[in-house]
């Protein structure tokens, strides 16, 4: 029912109140709805709704926004769907401003997948310049997106433009994604304008903070249009710093299992994908990222990605080529510390100075792993601890344009201890499997060019 005062403009409402499986309200201003219902599609009430008003929404809100829409909503609902996305055991209590320039929406959220508080305001005004789609605030004590949603959204953004996704600022206290408990997350986002020189808006993430017992990740970014002719995708950016104090229970936290037993350190860099900014498309990932974790022990890895840990575990190495490191490797690598920089192009991650330092022996990488396909192309070099030797290897400078094919050849040369000690390996082929060829090299052997780091004097395969 609703209350209207007649007027030469036509008649305006006054107040109403519907209900639906429940008491009718009748506030003192306003219209307030009051649903009980078992379920509730409001995909399908919205496109009725545009039907309706011409999708302006003009038809049901009349003059100073006060029409014959709810101003104040009490919802209960055994199920509900919006956005394609089914809640369960539901209990909003939302409110919109009624004032000319307050059209602010204004809800107490509870279900299974999250309660807390939020508000959301309308495109327009002032702030158009940072709030092209309008604004979402939130804080919730809790957040779960299953797999299923979180594709979901991430398809729907991967069809969206930058200038669709509302300005954020957002904090979850526990936040679970694809059913991994990711603990507090914050989120600060600007919607903003083009600048100088560019042809459309910008979605502008000013804050990503996910914190952990384990680790915390610092993060700024952005999602903007992509380079002609990249089938008009967009480019998400990031700028990170993930500081690990735990990193084999974060590994665990992520659902790759026991894999690394301690670990504490820094990974730090940038990256981009094209595609959604929720779902990291390995095809086109690029960037550069800087290792520098000290003090763990590798285990033994199983499927997924951190079979990628296997391939620096080195625990594929047959039996027969590791000779005096076997001790080493087969039972865990452990490390005093990792160091190195790695980049990233198409998916494929490159280093050329990637150094893990443990008590018997220095382990030197170079080369690449396919993250896409789970592919390797790998120069081992294992230095055993003789004297101080290896020590001062684990903290020489190497230069990552240089490479260390050059650098450990002219290294050993001037140390025949060391180098009838060390032991150099080819790995190729795919992480679950990996191809193992031992090098051979003697004393009177030239020094290898970078070119032809990669052609032995002598192969010895398993």
């Amino acid at each position: 029912a609703w209350w209207r005062e007649l007027g030469p403009e036509g008649a305006r409402v006054l107040r109403g109140g519907i209900g639906v499986q429940d008491a009718m309200p009748q506030p003192g201003e306003g219209v307030a709805a009051h649903l009980n219902l078992p379920y509730l599609d409001l995909d399908a009430w919205q496109k009725v709704a545009e039907t309706w008003s011409g999708g302006s929404g003009a038809a049901l809100a009349g003059p100073g926004g006060m029409g014959y829409a709810p101003t104040t909503v009490a919802l209960r609902a055994k199920e509900l769907v919006t956005s394609g996305r089914h809640l369960h055991e539901v209990v909003v209590g939302l409110t919109r401003g009624v004032a000319v320039d307050d059209a602010t929406w204004r809800a107490n959220l509870d279900a299974t997948e999250f309660n807390g508080y939020a508000e959301y305001r309308p495109p327009g005004g002032a702030r158009a310049a940072t709030e092209g789609a309008g604004r979402l605030h939130a804080r919730l004590s809790r957040l779960s997106l299953p797999k299923s949603e979180a594709d979901a959204v991430s398809s729907l953004l991967e069809q969206a433009s930058p200038a669709s996704v509302p300005a954020l600022d957002i904090v979850i206290d526990d936040f679970e994604l694809r059913g991994k408990r990711l603990g507090r997350v914050e989120i600060e986002a600007q919607n903003r304008e083009a600048e100088a020189g560019e042809t459309a808006r910008e979605w502008r993430l000013s804050k990503f903070r996910l914190v952990t017992p384990e680790a915390q990740l610092n993060a700024s970014g952005r999602w903007s249009a992509a380079a002609p002719g990249a089938a008009a995708r967009r480019r998400a950016t990031m700028d990170f710093k993930l500081d690990i104090a735990d990193g084999g229970a974060l590994l665990a936290r992520l659902g790759q299992g026991e894999v690394v037993r301690g670990a504490k350190g820094q990974l730090a860099g940038q990256v981009s994908w094209l595609g959604s900014p929720l779902a990291i498309d390995y095809a086109s990932l690029g960037g550069q990222v800087r290792v520098a974790v000290e003090g763990g022990q590798f285990l033994q890895a199983d499927p997924g990605m951190a079979k990628l840990l296997g391939v620096l575990s080195l625990q594929s190495l047959p039996r027969r080529l590791l000779l005096d490191f076997r001790d080493v490797f087969e039972r865990g690598f452990v490390f005093d510390n990792i160091t190195g920089d790695v980049s990233i192009a198409q998916g494929v991650a490159s280093t050329r100075n990637l150094r893990m330092r443990g008590v018997q022996a220095v382990v030197l990488m170079e080369g690449s792993a396919d993250v896409e396909h789970e592919t390797q192309d790998l120069r081992v070099w294992v230095v055993p601890e003789i004297n101080a030797g290896a020590a001062s290897l684990a903290v020489a400078a190497i230069n990552p344009a240089v490479g260390l094919g050059s650098f450990v050849a002219q290294w050993l040369l001037r140390r025949p201890i060391m180098n009838a000690g060390t032991r150099e390996f080819h790995v190729t082929g795919p992480w679950a499997e990996p191809k193992v060829e031992r090098i051979e090299r003697k004393l009177g052997d030239a020094v290898p060019t970078d070119e032809a780091a990669s052609a032995p004097a002598s192969k010895e395969s398993p």
